[in-house]
């Protein structure tokens, strides 16, 4: 009985390891859309800049092709947390299974242990049950 609340704290902490890493991931999700929302922003302001004179508009040229590149490395950076986010899902949700039977087994070896201490108590009335007929019939 003891082992199993051991491994249900051994994989009641996994879990909850598994969980923090995931809102890791989520956080660093928020931090790339928001890298994303900002470099959306400069990106239409030095169009803006491009559209007002001669000089801004030929350095624009190079700017957007750096600018895609960024872009493209931020896309490319969503995705891998995004994979890793599903991956940890997953994990997560095999980790969970894993704690809901050790305590199915815990609840399965209390009702073991109920049942043999009802039986015992059962024949220790018996005992005395029969002890004091015999008792009364001396």
């Amino acid at each position: 009985m003891k082992a199993f609340r051991t491994l249900l704290k051994l994989a009641a902490r996994d879990l909850e390891t598994l969980r923090r890493a995931l809102a890791d991931q989520v956080a660093k999700d928020a931090n790339v859309v928001q890298r994303i929302e900002g470099h959306e922003q400069t990106l239409r302001n030095e169009q803006m800049l491009a559209q007002r004179d001669y000089e801004s508009a030929r350095a624009y040229g190079g700017y957007a092709v750096a600018a895609m590149a960024v872009r493209k490395a931020l896309d490319a950076e969503r995705v891998l947390i995004a994979q890793e986010t599903e991956r940890l899902r997953t994990l997560i949700a095999e980790a969970h299974t894993e704690v809901r039977k050790f305590e199915r087994l815990i609840e399965l070896e209390e009702q073991r242990e109920k049942l043999k201490r009802a039986k015992r108590e059962d024949a220790e009335l018996d005992e005395f049950a029969t002890l004091r007929t015999a008792r009364m019939k001396s």
